[in-house]
């Protein structure tokens, strides 16, 4: 135990450790702060401002209102100092009898006396009674430090008032420690200990608070892992995030690149098609000319040479030639022009506001109170949102037609839904982890038993819940070369988008037929009517497409007089009406099975990035816009805002009703059902 001691002192007793962080040169006077930080009273003066110092090393704020002298001297320093200095002096004299004139080189140090002596002084030392049981050691083993122990035990601190005496007794009233002399004169009157019973009674409680240290250094090495945690995290998170924009801008670069090539690509088959036509035209027109020439040069020589019975043999002939050629009406020339449009036609707009934005955790609060919806778009890969980036600021042309005839719509009979409001039921139940965090573009409800799916395209399967929320299973989807989109359920079929291509496929999942869809669109919604059809929307084309469960198409609806909008939701409610909704022109189509538009919703006003579209059987419909579920009844284009989702929670992406239930699927898979409660007629 005792070498331990040494060896531990020993690794203090060294100039590293004695050495001011100020000057870097050995303690002078050293004063400690109660960081225990210790420094030279000459270095932590000029640091005194206003009564205060700070530690240079852990910036500790302390009040000294007498100055650095004011501060505690540390003993402790000054104790392995003198022991320091006395092994750093290597040429020892003998402190007995070396004087002026003479010097003797010291061979011993008596530990007790705390001399060095000669080798004479050191036998006279050992053979005095006085001093004959004094320990004697070798100046060589005291230099190495094989006595640090003994010497530390045997040092004293002198009294300040009275240096020629130790401080060996501590008054508890004063809390210091005293000598005989303050003992006996300043505080006489006292309760006062040994210096040994009182270090004996407090070391016990000092133990005690260094044990408790090692639990605090534990928590903040678990605080420390918990900060290295978070910044892994934080990192992870970030290089996530960067990652996912990079992917959308690249995807949204692909996108428009595939949309520049299919608009050029079509503009040079309009283009060749009008130049074949001008091109017949002109080789019509030419003929007739021709025709005209011939006749009119023949007439001319006729007139001009031709004997009076030949003129008139000829006359008639003439004048049916020429009336034949005066009656010729040429067909009317291909004069269309193609009239650009473009979706982001106000590039102004464009600066004002960051295609990408974030909610930081301090701002959820306030956006809360102020329940206005982001002009962000969520950070996702884009399928269908890239077709929602690239038109979601397009302008109606004022030179095209976009409304149905004003009799068509004044003679269309229309019956009013009745005001919902929402209330919520259940959250479905939490499925099992998923190797990515789902992606939901399609939700469909079975018919009859009310069981939801949902097609998770970042998982690439179709999740079966029941009507009440609880996790059912997966149905496998085939192989293919696009992303799945859109769902449907008719006639126990299962109906799946994936690019240009509508799969059909068992309920169970089991594959039963691949067809290839018109267009070149992305994404292609689809909803069902009954146990008749599954409908798809075509895009541009501004089409519904209707296909029977056996996969046949069975024709087209075509709005009349309706052209350059884009179809990307749609819905069929009980009475077989379709409701799209036109995505660039932020309006609402309703119309019947043949194509006549019974009603157009310029909801322009009221939506800002519209995002999916259902419909109950009492013919209102519901639009997801941003953070909002808004109600339209089927002529009202104001809408009224029945579910505001909190913006903490993510924003809805997909919905669907059953009967009197309204289903919200939410960015990250989560889907909760509300309730449809009829509130005022209107």
């Amino acid at each position: 135990m005792a070498t331990q001691s040494s060896t531990s002192l020993q690794e203090l007793i060294r100039e590293d450790f004695l050495t001011c962080k100020i000057c870097y040169d050995l303690y002078l006077v050293p004063k400690i702060l109660p960081c225990l930080h210790s420094y030279c009273l000459g270095c932590l003066d000029p640091l005194v401002e206003n009564g205060t110092v700070q530690c240079p090393e852990c910036c500790l704020q302390t009040q000294v209102p007498e100055g650095a002298a004011g501060l505690k001297t540390n003993f402790f320093i000054n104790g392995l100092l003198e022991l320091f200095q006395m092994k750093c002096n290597k040429d020892l004299e003998c402190t007995v009898c070396s004087n002026v004139q003479h010097s003797a080189a010291a061979t011993s140090r008596c530990l007790d006396c705390k001399d060095f002596l000669c080798q004479t002084c050191s036998q006279g030392h050992c053979c005095s009674r006085l001093t004959l049981h004094h320990k004697v050691v070798k100046v060589e083993d005291f230099l190495a430090g094989h006595y640090d122990t003994e010497m530390r035990f045997l040092q004293e601190l002198c009294c300040q008032e009275h240096p020629q005496e130790a401080l060996r007794f501590f008054c508890d009233a004063c809390n210091v420690p005293i000598c005989r002399d303050c003992h006996m004169l300043d505080h006489f009157q006292h309760k006062v200990v040994s210096m040994a019973s009182a270090v004996q009674q407090e070391q016990p409680s000092v133990e005690h608070l260094i044990k408790t240290l090692q639990g605090t250094i534990a928590s903040i090495s678990e605080q420390e892992k918990a900060a290295e945690a978070a910044m892994d995290k934080l990192n992870a998170e970030g290089e996530r995030i960067k990652e996912k924009i990079c992917r959308y801008v690249e995807d949204a670069i692909t996108y428009i690149h595939t949309q520049q090539e299919s608009a050029l690509t079509e503009l040079d088959a309009f283009l060749r098609a009008q130049m074949e036509a001008l091109s017949l035209a002109q080789k019509e027109l030419q003929i007739q000319k021709d025709k005209a020439v011939t006749t009119q040069e023949f007439s001319q020589r006729v007139l001009c040479v031709g004997k009076d019975y030949e003129i008139l043999h000829l006359e008639g002939m003439i004048r049916n030639r020429v009336e034949e050629l005066q009656a010729y009406q040429l067909q009317p020339l291909p004069s269309q022009i193609p009239e650009l449009a473009i979706a982001w036609n106000e590039p102004q707009k464009l600066s004002q506001n960051p295609l990408f934005s974030f909610v930081f955790p301090g701002d959820q609060a306030k956006r809360e109170e102020e329940p206005v919806e982001p002009d962000d778009q969520s950070v996702t890969t884009p399928g269908e949102e890239s077709e929602e980036a690239a038109d979601s600021s397009s302008e109606p042309d004022e030179n095209s037609s976009t409304s149905a005839p004003e009799s068509v719509m004044e003679s269309s009979s229309i019956t009013t839904g009745s005001r919902k409001r929402t209330e919520f039921c259940c959250s479905f139940e939490d499925s099992p982890r998923w190797k990515e965090e789902p992606f939901i573009t399609g939700i469909a409800i079975v018919p009859d038993s009310g069981q939801v799916l949902l097609l998770d395209q970042a998982n690439d399967q179709i999740k079966r819940y029941s009507s009440s929320g609880q996790f059912q299973g997966i149905i496998p989807l085939p192989a293919s070369d696009s992303p799945f989109c859109g769902i449907a359920v008719c006639a126990e079929r299962l109906a799946c988008s994936s690019g240009t291509h509508l799969f059909f496929l068992t309920l169970d999942g089991l594959f039963l037929s691949k067809l290839e869809m018109r267009g070149s669109q992305s994404f292609y919604a689809l909803a069902s009517y009954g146990n008749s059809y599954v409908a798809v929307s075509e895009g541009t084309q501004c089409s519904i497409a209707l296909y029977s469960p056996s996969g046949l198409c069975m024709g087209r609806v075509q709005p009349r007089d309706y052209y350059g909008g884009k179809f990307l939701f749609l819905a069929v409610n009980t009475w077989e009406e379709f409701v799209v909704l036109d995505f660039p022109r932020k309006q609402i189509v309703v119309m019947e099975k043949s194509g006549r538009i019974l009603r157009l919703l310029n909801t322009r006003s009221v939506l800002r990035s519209p995002f999916s579209v259902c419909v109950d059987e009492d013919r209102n419909i519901f639009v997801f816009d941003q953070f909002k579920v808004i109600q339209f009844s089927a002529d009202d284009e104001t809408g009224e805002v029945v579910l505001i989702c909190p913006i903490h929670r993510r924003r809805p992406r997909i919905l669907a009703v059953d009967v009197d239930r309204l289903f919200v699927v939410m960015e990250g898979g989560s889907t909760d059902i509300y309730s449809l409660l009829s509130d005022v007629a209107h």
